[in-house]
């Protein structure tokens, strides 16, 4: 019997990224008092975001959650803002709201963890922190239930490394199968650094998921025969996990 493996991105991947976004502009206006429009917070948070993202994928290395809104603190009062606010309140704060979101996660990432499930997989997920520490994301997918169909979650703020570095592929994949080395590790995300390119670098087969379709238009691209695919979403993950299976087995 082959031993298989595969780990999902869960921001973006499993679940939408967008509504975690808005709790942390709709906590953070809150505890600036309401001085500043909601858009000007939200448009704060969504720059913020995309460079502390920028500066962790050329670090490669984990930057807590608590920090991140430390130097956004320190931001809002280079703008002249009165940032008063007691970061570790408004982190915990952050946590909750996130962690009691009222969202529903993407279909097709669904479907896919139950067709590897079904498969005989062993599933993890694999994501890195930002804005919100890795309890209110475990938080989220209990209630939502994805969390019964993983076997194992690791997030960067529980190992002390961060995508797109092989060091968390390779620490997910011992916690999944310990010191077994699989005929099958597939990494699924849609972040084309920390996840394609990340899990291509730690030498593990990658699957990008482009719902948008900012590299692919067809619904199924193989990048690198047996080791590399973009899809728009992931219906044909079944497809292609056999596929890889049977390179395997070559």
């Amino acid at each position: 019997m082959m031993s298989k493996a595969i780990t999902f991105d869960v921001w973006g991947t499993i679940l939408p990224a967008e509504p975690a976004i808005k709790v942390v502009a709709d906590v953070l206006s809150k505890a600036l008092g309401g001085r500043i429009q909601w858009s000007s917070v939200y448009s704060f948070v969504q720059e913020e975001r995309r460079s502390l993202k920028l500066a962790r994928r050329e670090r490669q290395e984990l930057v807590p959650p608590t920090y991140n809104l430390y130097r956004i603190k320190r931001k809002l009062k280079e703008r002249g803002i009165a940032a008063d606010f007691d970061v570790y309140e408004v982190q915990d704060m952050i946590d909750r709201a996130v962690s009691e979101l009222d969202i529903k996660p993407h279909q097709d990432a669904v479907e896919a963890l139950k067709v590897a499930k079904d498969d005989g997989y062993k599933i993890g997920v694999v994501s890195n922190v930002l804005l919100w520490r890795s309890k209110a994301t475990r938080e989220l997918l209990t209630r939502l239930e994805i969390a019964d169909l993983l076997d194992a979650q690791i997030y960067a703020d529980d190992v002390g490394a961060v995508k797109p570095s092989p060091r968390i592929f390779e620490m997910a994949l011992t916690v999944l199968v310990g010191d077994i080395i699989p005929d099958v590790y597939v990494h699924v995300g849609d972040d084309f650094h920390e996840d394609f390119i990340g899990a291509l670098m730690a030498d593990y087969q990658a699957v990008l998921v482009d719902r948008g379709g900012a590299y692919v238009k067809k619904d199924y691209h193989e990048a690198v025969p047996c080791k590399a695919y973009i899809v728009r979403d992931l219906k044909t993950l079944g497809l292609i996990i056999h596929q890889i299976e049977s390179c395997a087995i070559k």
